[in-house]
């Protein structure tokens, strides 16, 4: 007789756990089997896109990208000064749920009003 076992910690890091078997039998009657593994922790990425401004008084140098928790008005630059029009937040967790704004800035770092926010719950 075979018996199969998958052990698969959803957890980051090392994991154990025991299967125990149970016989009828007067012998022997009942079997451990220590159990390990490594859970591999899951990564989120947001991906954020906007489109530069069809004008501004200002010539604009880069784009400034923040982000809060859901609800808090903490918002924490995420990059420096940048001219690309996109960004991929690589660090958000799992659970959680965020605010982002993105604000344009001139070439001596003033910064724009930010854009409207976008809100993001990471699973």
């Amino acid at each position: 007789m075979t018996l199969s076992v998958q052990f698969d910690p959803k957890a980051a890091g090392s994991e154990t756990g025991q299967l125990t078997i149970i016989s009828n039998s007067s012998v022997n009657a009942t079997a451990t089997i220590a159990l390990s593994g490594t859970g591999e922790g899951v990564s989120h990425e947001v991906d954020l896109s906007w489109q530069a401004p069809a004008s501004s008084p200002v010539p604009v140098a880069g784009y400034n990208v923040y982000r809060a928790s859901s609800g808090s008005s903490a918002y924490q630059l995420l990059n420096s000064v940048d001219t690309q029009t996109t960004y991929v937040d690589s660090t958000p967790q799992s659970g959680l749920s965020y605010d982002y704004v993105v604000k344009s800035a001139d070439a001596r770092g003033a910064e724009s009003a930010p854009s409207n926010v976008t809100s993001v719950t990471i699973p």
